[in-house]
């Protein structure tokens, strides 16, 4: 028999048994499903890791204060000598200061509320930022404490049309020159709208903060960060603070650990999504022996009539076949939808990459071929005589 005699027969078999073939394909439409959106939700986590990680920078380091209370923010325990002291004992490494503050920023009738960053000059190297118009702030701008500012498109535009390099916008009573405006396919904001010159942003955070100290430093190596962040923390350890005082943040070793847990936590739902399959393949074993047996008859008809032993088999198997491709076909959309529902409920991210729709297919035609081969081959392997008399 052809492939296409074989896809007819078994498509006829089955249409003759529409119910039965419908709740026992039920089972590979759930199992697909359920990859599908374990697939999607391990993706989507695998994407946000990285994400996470690229934001902060792949070749950056931050040594961040801790605050001094719950909801408070991180106290500014770094001193200008401290930076000097990193940039004297790291060589090939770029090291930039913050200090973030409150901002209400005015222009005209125009107030926003925000967060202002005062940084030294390199913190547009550490951070990768890249400018629309105008220029960045320099070391002549902190080191002369000149007032001026940098915006980033979504503050410029929120406080209104005329803001381009030249204009003017009020701090608390003084007025700050935009001398630049950032491109919005830019890399880190600092968890900032606007940045000005570390020296300028003196806004007091806490009892005995004088407005001069950083609340995070920044290093930038494009090899051996890890190694520099270490050396990085033992010198300010040295220089006076505690372990409890601040922390380490590199953004490459936290993508490794996440990768790491992402890898359990992919096999944890990717074995839930095979359990579901493998269950619902165990309904198709169990159905397609129901029907071999309701068959025996037509078994033997056809083997009388000279139909081999492989035909008997391919036909069968192609009932199974048909079965899981079916169910296959079903389960992938309803999968996505599944997925797209933790989304919204759970706030979770998720993402349907090819290769999981790929993989869930091919999970589904090898539970067709695994559990519709062993009553394919008993089907085939009925003697005729005995078949007829049945």
């Amino acid at each position: 028999m052809s492939l296409a005699e074989v896809l007819r027969e078994a498509w006829r078999a089955l249409s003759a048994h529409r119910l039965r073939a419908g709740l026992s394909g039920v089972g590979i439409v759930f199992g697909v499903a359920a990859v599908v959106a374990a697939l999607a939700v391990a993706e989507g986590a695998r994407r946000r890791a990285s994400g996470e990680a690229i934001a902060l920078g792949v070749d950056n380091a931050f040594l961040r204060a801790r605050p001094l209370a719950a909801g408070r923010p991180a106290a500014p325990r770094f001193r200008p000598d401290d930076v000097l002291r990193l940039e004297r004992d790291l060589t090939g490494v770029v090291l930039a200061a913050a200090r973030r503050v409150p901002a209400r920023l005015r222009v005209d009738r125009t107030e926003i509320t925000t967060t202002l960053a005062g940084v030294t000059s390199s913190w547009r190297t550490v951070a990768g930022l890249a400018l629309r118009e105008g220029r960045w702030l320099s070391e002549a701008d902190d080191a002369e404490r000149r007032r001026v500012i940098v915006l980033t498109p979504a503050l410029a535009a929120a406080l209104g049309d005329a803001m381009k390099p030249g204009a003017e916008v009020e701090w608390e009573g003084r007025w700050l020159t935009v001398v630049g405006i950032l491109s919005p396919a830019r890399r880190v904001d600092g968890e900032a709208s606007a940045f000005v010159p570390l020296s300028v942003a003196d806004h007091r955070l806490s009892p005995g903060d004088d407005g001069r100290g950083a609340q995070e430093i920044a290093l930038r190596a494009p090899h051996g960060i890890e190694d520099a962040a270490a050396r990085a923390a033992r010198a300010l350890r040295a220089a006076g603070h505690p372990d409890a005082a601040f922390e380490t943040i590199v953004p490459l070793a936290l993508l490794r650990a996440k990768r790491e847990a992402q890898r359990m936590f992919d096999w944890v739902l990717f074995g839930v999504g095979a359990l579901a399959l493998l269950i619902s393949g165990i309904g198709i074993m169990n159905i397609m022996l129901a029907s071999v047996a309701e068959r025996t008859s037509e078994i033997g008809v056809r083997r009388a009539a000279g139909a081999r032993r492989r035909d008997v088999l391919a036909q069968f198997a192609a009932e199974a076949a048909l079965l899981c491709v079916a169910g296959g076909a079903a389960g992938v959309p309803l999968g996505a939808a599944l997925a797209a529902l933790i989304a919204a409920g759970a706030g979770w991210p998720v993402a349907i990459a090819p290769s999981s729709v790929a993989i869930a297919l091919l999970l589904a035609a090898g539970v067709g071929m695994i559990f519709g081969t062993y009553p394919a081959q008993r089907a085939a392997r009925l003697d005729p005589v005995e078949a007829l008399r049945g």
